[in-house]
């Protein structure tokens, strides 16, 4: 197993996660008794609603013109009385419940183990009792959408077991049998329109006896037994009978054969996982536990296996939490342990979402997106009614969150968060890179109408400034800016971000259209609107400015690098097109890291309960933005500082289960350490395919195969003593590639650019 402990977790924070997309466990596998926390994709709390704030649009020009002339804050309390959200939170994602199987009678056990495979996506628990031993393994299909535990013993009649449901002991309305052998718990998300649930679960092929009493189900005097779990809920057909859906698939499970039902579950499973390879130096075997392994780490990082673990894992909760005809991976991915948790465990989409996702192109994962681009799509109708309501416009806009009924409105009363329509276009980024990736124009052709809507928004949203055309009222998600009068706020007009990001938006739009040749005469006013947006400037301490005037920041260390978005995801600072602005992107960094530092939380729960006042707002290095330094490095050669910043989350930012801290858990980092690493190793913006571009000393040798790159080849890539020794191409048949290698990868010591045309079966190696 990749990841393993010898005890049970004693906390959500120590459980295994296991997922398919729709259903999802946290396994604690202990031995006398067992638990397992359960969430459904879909159940998230209220329902649709319009919270549009009906006074937005009469005072947007006031807002406007009150920025204009530096009243800030005037022109913050007006945003708070009439651009904030009524009722001012988005609904909520939450925990579906728990199952318990705790065995009837038993002694001390001994030699106790539980962990997961992420080759195959199976979960383990063993443990012995006396003599006879005793394995529980557990997993999500991939194939039929059900969760399987299979208990055996290696003596006859030796398990006795109890098997319930329940959700926080009290959250769920009605528990009733099903037949003799299962039973259903119902309830509802809770709200006006909260979604309602059944979750239903079954013994099937078992040795023993098995009957309901109560609310239990009793197995006895088994050697083994599969249990069976499945959840229903009214999400996507409000007049769904949930109850009859859910005892038609348990009446099914019976015909369910558990052996090849986990080998189709491997198969379809690991079809994605397999893509693409990483080894990394001499990996040390997995002789540790995780627990030990993490422990060692944070005194000496030297195990580069536990570096490959993280890229493994990431890729392992992308896979299990995000699937096509379903719902994309929010702030906890799929797993969330509370009734109201920190957040929402929504989808905040100012950094965090598009973070999930950067890993899908170079890790050769479209299918995992596409349920982001299917959200984005039911953005349209609350997004077209927000930008009327809001902005008095035409077009699609959102905020920076929504949730799983696609809202649009601001959400919270959070000054420097809410009040930020810039996410479409920057989601709508990923549907060009997801083309450059996969050269799929049947993404562009169904999405185009999405994207020429937000096109729209913002030709009439934008309007003239100081000879630019400009966003506002905007922020800088999400920190404060000192003007030189000393007045402090966060609402401003263009900040940088919005004008990288509409930079990068509207050329791809362009693109778009020149590829799907379509609506040529439009594209000439996106081109005037392109000439008139602010540029990115350097600021007064050779740092990129964060806002339309140079002002300082009120908390320099502050987590959101936002005005380096040109440099990652954008590609407008660039080493080789602006150095200019790549020194100043730099010293942005050493800015934002010399001021900011790693949380040192001794109480998690206090910092999560008091996030703001804990003294974490000023923190660069949280989970996820510590992932987005290792890609601002990686951009600009500095590999030895985004190697740093992988060791330094791993061993400031990880949980004792290898998640991500924020705190709380959050999956971003996780997923960015994956996009941050395939970043040090290859990268392919700005139509340039650089191998190794920064790859540190710490890793001499290794190799990674199947990554893919803009352009839609596949790279493999070999190199040993610092030096590359060979490079495998995939791609279309006699199609020309040009890569590039730096001087210090290559033993003749110059930089080297390869021209190569694959042959005719798209391949081509090419060693050193």
């Amino acid at each position: 197993m990749d990841i393993w402990f010898n005890e049970k977790a004693n906390n959500w924070n120590e459980a295994i996660p296991i997922g398919n997309g729709h259903i999802a466990g946290m396994i604690f596998g202990g031995t006398i008794d067992d638990k397992i926390q359960l969430n459904d994709e879909t159940l998230w709390y209220r329902g649709k609603c319009d919270r549009n704030n009906p006074d937005s649009y009469k005072y947007l020009d006031k807002i406007r013109e009150l920025l204009k002339i530096g009243k800030v804050n005037e022109a913050e309390d007006l945003v708070k009385l009439t651009m904030f959200a009524t009722p001012r939170d988005q609904s909520h994602y939450e925990s579906l419940g728990e199952l318990y199987i705790n065995h009837v009678e038993s002694q001390e056990p001994h030699n106790h183990c539980r962990g997961l495979s992420l080759s195959d996506a199976v979960a383990r628990t063993t443990y012995d009792i006396e003599d006879v031993q005793y394995t529980r393994e557990y997993f999500t299909s991939f194939n039929s959408n059900l969760l399987f535990i299979r208990m055996k013993s290696s003596k006859k009649g030796s398990i006795s077991v109890n098997i319930n449901l329940g959700r926080q002991k009290r959250f769920s309305d009605i528990i009733e049998k099903y037949e003799n052998d299962g039973i259903i718990m119902c309830g509802s998300a809770g709200g006006i329109k909260g979604v309602a649930f059944n979750v239903g679960c079954r013994v099937i092929n078992t040795d023993g006896e098995s009957e309901v009493l109560g609310e239990t189900i009793i197995v006895r005097n088994a050697s083994e037994f599969t249990l069976c779990l499945t959840s229903v809920t009214d999400y996507w057909e409000s007049d769904l009978d949930i109850n009859l859906e859910c005892k038609k698939i348990l009446k099914e499970m019976s015909f369910h054969d558990y052996d090849l039902e986990i080998e189709k579950h491997k198969e379809n499973y690991k079809r994605q996982f397999d893509r693409v390879s990483l080894k990394l130096g001499d990996e040390q075997n997995n002789i540790k536990n995780t627990k030990e392994r993490l422990e060692s780490f944070k005194k000496n990082a030297n195990d580069l296996g536990l570096i490959k673990t993280m890229f493994d894992y990431g890729r392992y909760l992308l896979i299990c939490s995000s699937q096509p005809n379903g719902l994309p991976s929010n702030l906890q991915g799929i797993w969330c342990e509370d009734l109201n948790p920190i957040w929402g465990s929504k989808y905040t989409i100012n950094i965090n979402t598009e973070m999930n996702y950067w890993m899908t192109g170079p890790c050769d994962l479209p299918e995992v997106e596409i349920p982001l681009f299917e959200m984005m799509n039911k953005m349209r109708e609350p997004g077209r009614i927000t930008a009327k309501k809001m902005y008095g416009v035409n077009g699609v806009t959102a905020h920076h969150n929504t949730d799983g009924f696609f809202d649009t409105a601001p959400q919270s009363h959070a000054i420097g968060a809410a009040v930020w329509p810039m996410t479409l276009p920057w989601l709508c980024t990923h549907i060009w890179e997801y083309y450059n990736y996969f050269q799929d124009i049947s993404i562009l052709e169904k999405y185009y109408p999405l994207i020429k809507e937000v096109v729209q928004f913002y030709e009439g949203y934008l309007f003239e400034y100081d000879n630019y055309l400009v966003t506002g009222p905007s922020v800088s998600p999400e920190n404060k800016f000192i003007t030189e009068n000393g007045v402090i706020g966060n609402v401003c007009l263009s900040p940088t971000i919005d004008n990288q990001i509409l930079r990068m938006f509207f050329n791809c739009y362009l693109d778009i259209c020149e590829v799907l040749d379509i609506d040529r005469d439009h594209c000439k006013n996106v081109k005037d609107i392109l000439a008139k947006l602010p540029p990115t400037k350097v600021g007064k301490h050779g740092q990129i400015q964060e806002w339309l005037v140079d002002y300082d920041e009120v908390e320099i260390g502050h987590r959101h690098i936002s005005p380096l978005f040109g440099l990652h995801p954008g590609n407008e600072i660039d080493l080789d097109k602006t150095p200019v602005l790549a020194k100043a992107a730099l010293k942005t960094i050493e800015r934002r890291t010399s001021y900011g530092k790693y949380l040192d939380v001794k109480n998690r729960e206090e910092a999560i309960n008091s996030w703001q006042t804990a003294g974490l707002f000023e923190s660069t290095r949280t989970g996820w933005s510590s992932a987005w330094l290792v890609h601002f490095y990686a951009r600009l050669k500095k590999g030895q500082q985004g190697f740093n910043e992988l060791v330094g989350m791993i061993k400031n930012t990880t949980l004792p289960n290898l998640f991500s801290d924020h705190p709380p858990f959050q999956i971003d980092g996780n997923l960015g350490f994956v996009s941050g690493l395939c970043e040090l190793l290859i990268q392919s913006h700005n139509n340039k395919i650089k191998i190794l571009p920064a790859i540190p000393s710490e890793v001499p040798s290794g190799e990674f195969v199947g990554f893919r790159v803009r352009g839609g080849e596949k790279f493999s890539v070999k190199w040993k003593d610092n030096m590359v020794e060979r490079v495998y191409i995939k791609g279309e048949p006699e199609k020309k590639i040009t890569f590039s290698i730096d001087k210090e990868k290559m033993k003749c010591g110059k930089d080297t650019v390869i021209e190569i045309e694959l042959d005719e079966n798209g391949e081509t190696e090419v060693t050193f």
